[in-house]
């Protein structure tokens, strides 16, 4: 799904500009250009194909828009710059975002790795975790939001909205504690598996953002997970981290193929 609603923000501008024959079944021709079921297919959302009045929609919509890139064509507008640095732009991350769901779609887990890790961290999957999680941007003022974070919720909420949301937010959570180990990481989840209820955490800092975190834990309760459930979770998890590890993988190689040429702009 994800491969097509790529396209069907590119493919006027690509489709429309090719001068080979458009594949699948031609609807209608527009002034020599053809629409085709497959380019309404590519704009139509999983879960609406077949359904004739949103094929109706998309067909009125592209058609418009047809119109408009042939006026624009005639007109000379794909001749200047800004559209032409726009039409690579798109289409360098369309195309780059295609290579790689192709090199990516093959990648699967087998029934005894997902084992292996269902071992491991089965027992994180019995625990919820509900807690509240204040993110602030000023490390010097760590010890005023703790101090907030000991009155109840809506005291919280009703001191953070008075200052700005650059400054700090506030956010309750309430997540399996098996979902957190995978989604937060290990260092984040052996913070919060080690709280007791009432506590709150020391600072985090949360670099890739330039915030840092309090916790503070309201709730442990036990939580109701199928070990079907489970599995079924760890086969995606598993799946999307080798994913990652295979698109790095294949960047260093094409960091390493492909020549950098430093351009100076003296």
């Amino acid at each position: 799904m994800l491969r097509k609603l790529l396209f069907a923000g590119l493919i006027t501008l690509i489709s429309l500009m090719s001068c080979k024959k458009e594949k699948g079944k031609v609807i209608t021709k527009i002034d020599g250009i053809s629409i085709t079921e497959q380019e309404l297919d590519i704009q139509t959302p999983e879960g609406f194909k077949g359904d004739p009045r949103v094929r109706e929609e998309i067909l009125k919509q592209y058609t418009n828009e047809v119109l408009l890139y042939k006026a624009s064509k005639d007109e000379g507008l794909l001749n200047r710059e800004d559209l032409k640095a726009q039409i690579k732009v798109t289409t360098i991350k369309v195309v780059s975002q295609y290579y790689l769901n192709e090199k990516l779609q093959n990648v699967n887990v087998t029934e005894n790795e997902i084992n292996q890790e269902l071992q491991k961290t089965k027992p994180y999957f019995s625990k919820k975790i509900e807690m509240v999680v204040l993110y602030y941007a000023d490390p010097s003022k760590a010890s005023k939001y703790r101090e907030l974070l000991y009155n109840p919720y809506p005291v919280i909420v009703s001191e953070v909205n008075k200052l700005s949301p650059q400054e700090v937010q506030v956010a309750p959570l309430s997540e399996n504690l098996g979902i957190i180990y995978y989604t937060y990481g290990e260092n984040l989840f052996n913070i919060i598996n080690n709280l007791k209820i009432g506590e709150i955490s020391d600072p985090i800092p949360l670099e890739q953002s330039g915030y840092y975190a309090l916790i503070k834990v309201l709730n442990i309760k036990k939580d109701e997970v199928s070990e079907n459930e489970i599995k079924d979770f760890l086969y995606k998890t598993l799946v999307s981290l080798k994913q990652i590890q295979l698109r790095d993988s294949i960047l260093n190689a094409l960091q390493t193929k492909y020549k950098f040429s430093e351009v100076s702009t003296r």
